[in-house]
């Protein structure tokens, strides 16, 4: 299935107007930190509610940041469509201030100290690859979302 055959599958299992309704584009999970398909997994499964990225990849590849509301289809590791998500609430808070009530919502770890070393790591790999440093006070862009549609 395409996503744009999917997306019309959720427009009419939510009885919305192809006009009407917010799409913002499809997302994946990429290879970082654990595989991509255990971030899916844990994403479907309500674990995962949250997704950190340095400001600096952003500004560097040249992308928005994301702003509550958007909408996105999931895709799965053979880039077929699988999901909907809804971005409820985004931040930009330094690393170090970064709460465990937040953290927590990446789904992954059993403490805040436990998250922020495999976070710190999966954000080194990601500076490097751009070509930027990451600091205990790099801006990091927090997004939380839900699941809204499942097939």
């Amino acid at each position: 299935m395409t996503t744009a055959e999917f997306w019309k599958t959720y427009l009419e299992a939510t009885n919305q107007k192809e006009g009407e309704a917010v799409y913002s584009g499809e997302l994946c999970f990429e290879d970082s930190g654990v595989t991509g398909q255990t971030q899916l997994t844990m994403v479907l499964s309500g674990a995962k509610t949250a997704t950190f990225t340095p400001f600096d990849a952003f500004e560097i590849n040249r992308e928005s940041i994301p702003v509550a509301g958007e909408v996105y289809v999931l895709l799965d590791a053979q880039e077929e469509p699988c999901a909907v998500l809804r971005v409820s609430n985004v931040s930009v808070i330094p690393f170090n201030e970064i709460p465990w009530d937040l953290a927590q919502r990446d789904g992954e770890d059993e403490n805040l100290d436990e998250w922020r070393e495999k976070m710190r790591d999966n954000l080194e790999d990601e500076a490097h690859a751009c070509g930027f440093e990451v600091h205990e006070d790099s801006r990091i862009v927090c997004e939380i979302f839900s699941v809204i549609y499942r097939k």
